[in-house]
């Protein structure tokens, strides 16, 4: 065999890694390019030239060329392994792209896992709705950061006092608020005829409904609230404001829309999702 085609089969073994390292991902959305998985790749592609090359050397008979590619495949082996441990070459965007997959990872375990335990099962839910939150919050944040609005402020609850357990119950940490799914059913008691929705995740109950009246249901902190139409794709209740905006031409299979939920007490969070006003007759 010559050297051409061992560099070649090296080669090729480290970009077929890599893909396989993308096949315990949930959904086809949650693909995104992994610049710590390249180097991963990397770093197995120079390991198996290591190992492989040791079992083979009978049939390669430059000890000059030998060498090279045992010391070659040890520095890449060692430039790898600091890239992937320093994380130095990850900015924010690439490093919501690594974890996007990662998280993905963990909504397929838990949702497929065969659990028996309530407790465990309550936990792996837990998890699941947990990971495509944050999944959806990453992909507004991709292009949000990469827009160049970097923020580097964010509200912050005040610091703990001491107090009882009554009061711990009767204290609301703004910074943990966040909108949950909600069914059809739960929207349709604040607003008549939810016909519109903004999905986090295919997968997942809406967390925004909007009717043809101008309203929208939403469900905070376990509480269902009403809002009204304020502007296009706007809609606000005292302290709370939710926007919607269609991506257009940014429009892909991984989001149509962008979603924005802001409180009054300085809280901001953005999310990227699926808007759909298809009706139960199949028009919009």
């Amino acid at each position: 065999m010559s050297y051409v085609k061992f560099g070649l089969m090296i080669l090729t073994s480290t970009v077929v890694m890599f893909i396989l390292m993308y096949l315990n991902t949930y959904a086809w959305e949650h693909l995104f390019w992994s610049e710590t998985r390249t180097y991963m790749a990397i770093l197995m592609g120079a390991t198996m030239a290591i190992i492989m090359l040791a079992y083979m050397l009978g049939m390669y008979d430059s000890k000059a060329m030998n060498a090279a590619i045992f010391v070659g495949a040890i520095v890449v082996f060692g430039v790898s392994l600091w890239l992937v441990r320093s994380q130095t070459t990850v900015s924010g965007p690439s490093y919501m792209r690594a974890m996007i997959p990662h998280h993905s990872i963990a909504v397929m375990t838990s949702e497929r896992a065969q659990i028996e335990d309530a407790r465990v099962r309550h936990l792996a839910d837990e998890i699941i709705a947990a990971q495509r939150k944050e999944i959806a919050e990453m992909r507004y944040l991709i292009d949000d950061v990469a827009d160049g609005n970097v923020v580097r402020e964010i509200y912050e609850d005040p610091p703990a006092a001491p107090g009882s357990v009554e009061d711990a119950l009767d204290n609301t940490l703004i910074s943990q608020l966040d909108l949950s799914p909600l069914t059809e059913a739960e929207a349709g008691e604040v607003v008549a005829g939810p016909t519109c929705t903004f999905n986090r995740s295919p997968e997942a109950d809406p967390i925004l409904w909007t009717a043809a009246d101008g309203g929208a249901a939403m469900k905070l902190n376990g509480v269902i609230v009403g809002l009204e139409e304020s502007g296009e794709g706007d809609f606000a209740t005292d302290g709370a404001r939710v926007a919607v905006r269609l991506l257009g031409d940014e429009a892909n299979w991984r989001s149509n829309a962008a979603l924005t939920f802001e409180l009054e007490e300085g809280l901001s969070v953005g999310y990227r999702g699926f808007f759909d006003c298809t009706g139960s007759d199949g028009t919009e």
